[in-house]
């Protein structure tokens, strides 16, 4: 029996897949939102654009951890959702063609991911633990101030710094460390969900939860395909939307290493492969759904090493949570509702364990060997650079520009570049 097959009782699967579920809904809920502002869509278009978000998640987590044969699907416990990294390009194809060509473009480059991966374990050789370290540590680095914002009431927020937010968030992020240090048992698996149950609770009290999202929301909706007419294809919205999900493919291979360091599992690159298959199948699926390309979540990788449950029928439930939540618009609005500084000390928990894991796979190089000092230091001065001073870039072309403003694209770019250049072939998967 693997790791990941370990027996749960179906109450603590529930809890600890509830967990999860909260964990990954913030960041999975505002890809749509976020589109649905910036494409100027009516309220009802967005909400449907949320649930069918939801609902194709839970199906990109199932193919996942179960796979749909021997070659696809890592079956590890891998929790995914919409993925930031093409949202710059899905905007821009949404407003010049409409959401049919998007959602063709989506389904296309998922196929095309998919045969691409039958060439990943050669891209995989490019991916050494220097530049995996540097990535993973970037990643976390890269998360920590959407957190502080929320922590902070969230960007825009009229309370944006009060110390009612402050207080609260921090106060958060306390408890979940004292509950993670000191609890025993299930009350320790628990504690991201009491922290945010609890902060939820002391934020009704001081007049911080709204739940008019709850009263406005359906009670019922259906997802279906094709909701916005039959896909569109456009040679250069392909284009496009495939480099970026190129970019979210290197994004899901660190998951797996952050998952090592945590699980302490040495994932080979035929799961890896198995992995991005599973992801590419699910990224046809979702467009044919009205929804975006999924990646996998470190947060959530995060939270396996906070509860101590690496179970995969854990994560299977969570994937049967969102399907649900997708057709239960008033059910998923519930979570809508948790204040942002609430999630914000959750979510700051979740984010310093990623950063860990990238500064793990560092330590374990030799620093004064194979040029390691100069790769790290300048790829991660790179990627910061890139991800806090993006304007840079706004002179170049649009497509490049928004590649070179993604400082993940950029960290792991030049780490492999100077890796190449400074030990040649040598520094090919060493």
């Amino acid at each position: 029996m693997d790791m990941f097959s370990e027996k749960i009782s179906p109450g603590k699967n529930l809890l600890v897949g509830f967990q999860h579920v909260l964990a990954m809904c913030p960041g999975t809920i505002a890809v749509p939102l976020i589109m649905g502002g910036a494409m100027g869509l009516d309220a009802r278009t967005t909400a449907f654009l949320v649930s069918a978000n939801l609902f194709t998640s839970g199906i990109a987590i199932l193919i996942q951890v179960f796979g749909l044969s021997k070659y696809i699907g890592s079956r590890y416990p891998i929790i995914l959702g919409s993925s930031f990294a093409p949202l710059a390009p899905m905007i821009m194809i949404g407003n010049t063609y409409g959401l049919p060509t998007l959602f063709g473009a989506i389904m296309v480059s998922g196929v095309l991911i998919f045969l691409l991966s039958f060439f990943l374990d050669k891209i995989l050789m490019l991916f050494p633990p220097v530049v995996v370290g540097t990535f993973v540590t970037l990643i976390g680095v890269s998360l920590a101030p959407t957190a502080i914002q929320d922590l902070a009431g969230g960007a825009g927020s009229s309370t944006y710094g009060s110390v009612q937010n402050l207080l609260l968030g921090f106060g958060v992020l306390i408890f979940i460390i004292l509950v993670e240090k000191f609890g025993k048992g299930i009350w320790r698996a628990m504690s991201l969900l009491l922290g945010i149950i609890g902060g939820t609770v002391v934020g009704a009290f001081l007049g911080m939860v709204d739940i008019t999202p709850i009263q406005e929301a359906s009670a019922f909706r259906l997802v279906t395909p094709f909701y916005f007419g039959a896909p569109q294809f456009e040679a250069g919205s392909i284009l496009i939307m495939t480099i970026f999900c190129i970019i979210n493919m290197i994004q899901c291979i660190g998951v797996f290493s952050v998952l090592d360091e945590i699980a302490g599992t040495h994932t080979d690159n035929a799961t890896k492969i198995k992995g991005i298959k599973a992801q590419a199948v699910s990224q046809v699926i979702t467009g044919a759904f009205n929804s975006v390309p999924s990646t996998m979540f470190n947060e959530n990788v995060s939270l396996i090493d906070l509860t101590k449950i690496k179970s995969r029928s854990v994560i299977a439930t969570a994937g049967v949570m969102m399907l649900l939540l997708g057709i239960f618009p008033k059910v998923s609005a519930v979570i809508t509702v948790v204040p942002k500084a609430v999630l914000g000390g959750a979510t700051l928990a979740l984010f310093g364990v990623i950063t860990s894991s990238g500064i793990s796979i560092l330590s374990k190089l030799n620093f004064f060997e194979n040029n390691n000092f100069t790769i790290v230091g300048t790829s991660i001065a790179i990627g910061v650079g890139a991800t806090f001073t993006s304007d840079i870039f706004a002179g170049l072309p649009s497509t490049l520009s928004m590649i070179c403003s993604n400082g993940l694209f950029m960290v792991s770019a030049s780490a492999i570049l100077l890796n190449l250049l400074l030990n040649g072939s040598k520094g090919l998967k060493r």
